[in-house]
C-alpha cells in the first residue's frame, strides 16, 4: 500500500514540477505569479524526493 501511494506521489510530484517549471519560462520575473510558481517547483521537488525515499525504503524492506 505504501508503494502505491509513493508511486502516485512520485507521478504527481513530477507533473507538478514540470508544469510549474514550464510556466516559469513564460512568466516575467519578479511578479507574484512567478514567486508562486517557484514555490510550487520547490514543493514538487520535495514531493519527488519524499516519494523516491519511500519507494526505496519499501523495496529495501522486501
Amino acid at each position: 500500500m505504501v508503494g502505491l501511494i509513493a508511486r502516485f506521489g512520485l507521478g504527481f510530484g513530477v507533473f507538478l514540477t514540470l508544469s510549474a517549471a514550464l510556466l516559469l519560462l513564460y512568466l516575467p520575473a519578479g511578479t507574484a505569479e512567478s514567486t508562486i510558481s517557484t514555490l510550487t517547483v520547490g514543493l514538487g521537488v520535495f514531493l519527488v524526493l519524499i516519494s523516491t525515499t519511500a519507494l526505496y525504503m519499501e523495496r529495501k524492506r522486501r
